[in-house]
């Protein structure tokens, strides 16, 4: 038996393993529900010729023709969205098994590597992942960009500018960027893992790298320009850059944003608690490395790194925080806070099992959140308003109108403790976007039950959304409230 043959069977025996856990944490992801964005994308991608230009204005064109195909061709119904979450969970795991096999590669023990790397499993972010059909594609750029990086860090070790290996890196990068640049940065966990380990880094490779990124990012910027104006569309703000908001969005970062992702996936659960380990974990990474390396430069580029993973979300023109799109930067993190425990274990044994339950309790943490947050939350809300809006009848309205709920409506209620974003503990319904596609598809669906296969049941441009405040007269027969219904179910839940 080979070496070779045996690291495939440890590789594929973790795979299978972190699977099951995967799917046993979140079993909810099966359920029948859409999300967000979802909701539009489903009812529009096969009946709007436009479709793709609002991706192509975000820069993100491919990202376009990827939703195009998958609710335009594959997907018609929202009981069939949990093929796509599937899907996203296995390249979730598919991503932690490379972690796993790399960590093995730089002189990790085999215990140290699976902890770890089940733990990515467990972010907050990937809890995101698994529970929306839209964010799909994320774990299949993380698995390619990973390995983009392990090939850069090949290259770069041998500064062999015009290999293959370099070359094959640079087009997974570029091409990547023009699906979700937020998660291309993750092609530099294979130097930060090794730079770490190895208690150095290479000066050298640290400036390929920044070169690299630059070169990736200044290209890909440059051809987005070409493909907007070849399509006749303008840029949306997403995609603008202030010069001027960059130190304001650094600051933010190190004062906000980091703060939620050194919690890990107790943010919302014991946030105070939380931060608190969180801090001492994290800070203490940075003392235990100073005092390994005496170099204040080391420490700066760890620190710095942060950053440079974070840099996609910081020249973007959004202002709002979503763990979606911070992957890299959350993986960094839990790297240090991981790596500071294990010194931890292995220098004070007294405290090895109460360090081993840590990694215990961050899964609890992840599972409550997919069902109490996320997945379970959206589950819930599409029975709630799938049961009613099957009763309404249409079959002589020209016109609806939706109450919906206001952004927090369930924490500002009692209903539901805590929330964070869109993306935990917040109805689907609150924006303005949602419930109009949502009645749509949900009475096509029903339709298409009923009598074959109709184009469009209700056309969705009448139907207008209101918050509470804004709707002047409810008409029983061509109004839904959908705060009544929320009501009514959690009251006597």
């Amino acid at each position: 038996m080979t070496l070779k043959y045996k690291a495939n069977k440890v590789y594929i025996s973790y795979f299978i393993i972190a699977l099951i856990i995967c799917l046993g944490l979140n079993h909810d992801i099966i359920k029948d529900y859409s999300f967000l964005d979802a909701y539009e994308f489903i009812y529009t991608a096969g009946r709007d010729n436009n479709f793709q230009n609002i991706f192509i204005e975000h820069g993100r064109p491919l990202l376009g023709v990827w939703c195009d195909f998958l609710y335009g061709t594959v997907f018609e119904t929202i009981s069939q969205l949990k093929w796509a979450r599937l899907l996203a969970t296995f390249f979730s795991v598919l991503f932690s098994t490379q972690i796993f096999s790399f960590l093995l590669k730089i002189g990790f023990k085999v215990y140290e590597s699976v902890i770890f790397s089940i733990l990515v499993l467990a972010l907050p972010t990937f809890t995101v992942y698994y529970a929306w059909s839209a964010t799909a594609q994320i774990p299949i750029l993380l698995v390619l960009n990973f390995y983009a990086g392990q090939l850069l860090l090949e290259g770069f070790r041998q500064e062999k500018f015009l290999s293959l290996n370099l070359f094959k890196a640079f087009i997974i990068v570029f091409v990547s960027l023009f699906m979700y640049q937020s998660a291309v940065t993750v092609f530099l966990l294979p130097f930060v893992f090794k730079s770490v380990k190895a208690n150095t880094f290479n000066h050298k490779t640290s400036v390929y790298y920044i070169i690299f990124t630059l070169a990736c990012f200044l290209l890909y910027f440059v051809c987005f320009k070409l493909v907007i104006n070849i399509n006749g569309l303008e840029a949306s703000h997403r995609t603008s850059l202030s010069i001027f908001d960059l130190p304001v969005k650094v600051v933010k970062f190190f004062i906000t944003e980091l703060r939620i992702l050194i919690k890990n996936s107790g943010f919302l659960i014991i946030p105070k608690i939380s931060l608190l380990v969180g801090l001492v974990t994290f800070i203490g990474f940075y003392v235990l490395n100073y005092f390994k390396n005496k170099s204040l430069l080391f420490i700066s580029v760890l620190v710095f790194v942060l950053l440079f993973a974070y840099a996609p979300n910081i020249l973007s023109g959004q202002s709002y925080f979503s763990l979606r799109t911070i992957a890299p930067t959350a993986i960094i993190v839990l790297f240090y806070q991981f790596y500071f425990l294990r010194f931890l274990y292995l220098k004070y044994k007294n405290t090895r099992f109460i360090l081993l339950i840590i990694p215990l309790v961050l899964l609890l943490f992840s599972s409550v959140n997919q069902k109490k947050y996320v997945a379970g939350l959206q589950n819930k809300e599409y029975e709630i308003l799938k049961a009613e809006i099957e009763l309404f009848d249409i079959s002589s309205i020209k016109k609806i109108d939706i109450i919906r709920p206001r952004y927090g409506f369930l924490q500002k209620q009692g209903y539901l403790k805590n929330g964070f974003s869109g993306e935990f503990g917040n109805l689907s319904s609150t924006k303005d976007w949602v419930p109009n596609h949502l009645f749509c598809q949900i009475k096509w669906e029903q339709q298409q039950n009923a009598k074959g296969k109709p184009f469009e049941v209700f056309p969705v441009k009448n139907i207008n959304v209101y918050t509470n405040e804004k709707h002047k007269e409810f008409k029983e027969r061509t109004s839904i409230n959908l705060i009544k219904f929320f009501n009514d179910f959690y009251k006597n839940e």
